[in-house]
């Protein structure tokens, strides 16, 4: 467990191919469950971005972070920034409706994982077309993903103690866990498709983009048809 920490290629390796591994799904659930609960509570680095993106602020038992900064948005963007507008949360508002978008939040965070899932194995499977290598099945895709996430748990520490906590603290905090999990994921696809690190880090990239655009647009969508 130490070395997985570490960052350690061969405790990586050693999880990937030499062991069962087949409670993977159960701590992928986990791990979704907790990303979305930073995102619903309003407390992770993707939601700074967007409130600064759509300019939201506000006061209410949930947590509104917003650096104030102008980031230029373009038009078909800020349609969707409704969506993220919290409103009030307090003793006269139902709890369905609090639950409802718990589960619109994590229905969300599936889509944005299923495209990163499907981005980063469709750009290595071109690369590795081009290499003659053998295919990586998406099983071990699957369970690669669930591995390298673990990273999220460090954001524990600031969702359950954070409460008071600045914004450049969290801030801090949210961009370390960021660049540790970016770290994680290109060590563990270096493993897994056995590529040069440079590939392995742009495909997480692309991997990064395409899951938090789906997860920004998907939540709309989903207020949409979800009455």
């Amino acid at each position: 467990m130490i070395d997985l920490i570490l960052i350690s290629k061969e405790a990586q390796r050693h999880v990937l191919y030499n062991t069962d591994f087949k409670s993977f799904w159960k701590l992928l659930i986990t791990l979704m469950m907790l990303e979305t609960y930073g995102v619903w509570k309003s407390d992770s680095l993707f939601n700074i971005a967007i409130n600064s993106m759509c300019g939201i602020a506000g006061n209410n038992t949930i947590n509104i972070t917003n650096l104030h900064v102008y980031i230029a948005t373009p038009e078909l963007s800020k349609n969707n920034c409704m969506a993220w507008t919290h409103d009030n949360r307090d003793d006269n508002n139902d709890l369905f409706i609090w639950e409802k978008d718990f589960y619109i939040q994590f229905m969300s965070t599936l889509a944005g994982i299923f495209v990163f899932v499907a981005t980063t194995q469709l750009l290595m499977t071109s690369f590795k077309l081009v290499m003659s290598q053998s295919e990586v099945p998406i099983l071990r895709c699957l369970k690669a993903f669930s591995l390298a996430d673990v990273s999220v748990l460090f954001t524990l520490p600031m969702l359950v103690w954070g409460t008071d906590t600045s914004l450049e603290t969290r801030l801090v905090h949210y961009g370390l866990v960021l660049s540790y999990s970016f770290v994680v994921f290109t060590n563990v696809f270096t493993v897994l498709y056995e590529c040069p690190m440079f590939v392995a880090a742009l495909t997480v990239v692309a991997g990064y983009m395409a899951k938090y655009t789906t997860s920004y647009h998907a939540t709309p969508l989903l207020r949409i048809y979800i009455t």
